[in-house]
């Protein structure tokens, strides 16, 4: 009984071993695609505030667009000063240069003013551009590094399943199908230590005379509360 319990431990971390390696066949493609979404969500950042800049730009042009207008008009309205006939064909064309020269007050105000908000938008573009690239470098590497770790799994998996038959062919047939299937049944250690007179696993109090058995060595002993099996705290006796 005493070979098939240190066999046992040993199964038992190969079994952890597996336990890990399946996890991180889980977890990579997790952090694959969380990377893939934060890059997206950086992506639509950067995509955003260009658009946002593109779109100042625009407007700047469309009003120094419709500024050139407006000063023509008024070139236009003082030419046609000279060749007026009456006072009221005069005043007309007065209000009319007046409502041009406001207009390009007005024009030259939201320009100047775009041209103030295009600094400060491209200045934040730079910036946003900056930190989209290292982030973009950054998962490059991880992404790399954990395909990597992720191709390697099904080679680790097969080598610790060949030890793993190995190991299992050295505890006897009833102590495995028992650890088997508390295996299947709890998470966490199948066999565990006694810890000041109670089961590490659960921590229920185990009565003195169950201890007397474990410390024999007979048979496999297991916890009556949880199922684990038990062994004493400072281990096997070799």
């Amino acid at each position: 009984m005493q070979e098939s319990l240190r066999a046992l431990l040993e199964l038992q971390k190969t079994d952890q071993d597996l336990h890990e390696l399946e996890q991180y066949k889980v977890d990579i493609p997790n952090q694959l695609k969380s990377m893939e979404s934060a890059q997206s969500e950086a992506e639509a950042r950067l995509s955003d505030q260009e658009t946002k800049v593109s779109d100042i730009d625009k407007d700047r042009r469309q009003h120094e667009r419709d500024l050139q207008a407006a000063q023509e008009q008024v070139k236009k309205y003082q030419g046609q000063l000279y060749s007026v006939k009456t006072n009221k064909e005069y005043d007309a064309l007065q209000a009319e240069i007046q409502a041009q020269k406001n207009r390009i007050s007005e024009l030259e105000d939201a320009i100047l003013q775009m041209i103030s908000e295009a600094e400060t938008e491209q200045e934040t573009l730079e910036t946003i551009r900056g930190e989209t690239e290292s982030l973009i470098e950054r998962f490059s590497e991880e992404r790399t590094a954990l395909e990597s770790r992720l191709s390697a799994v099904d080679e680790d998996v097969a080598v610790k399943m060949d030890e793993r038959k190995r190991m299992a062919m050295r505890v006897e047939n009833p102590v495995l199908k028992v650890y088997d299937r508390i295996r299947r049944n709890l998470r966490g250690m199948t066999v565990v230590p006694l810890k000041k007179g109670a089961c590490s696993g659960c921590f229920h109090v185990i009565p003195l005379q169950v201890i007397m058995q474990i410390r024999q060595g007979q048979r496999l002993v297991s916890c009556e509360s949880c199922g684990r099996i038990l062994i004493l705290e400072e281990g096997l006796e070799y």
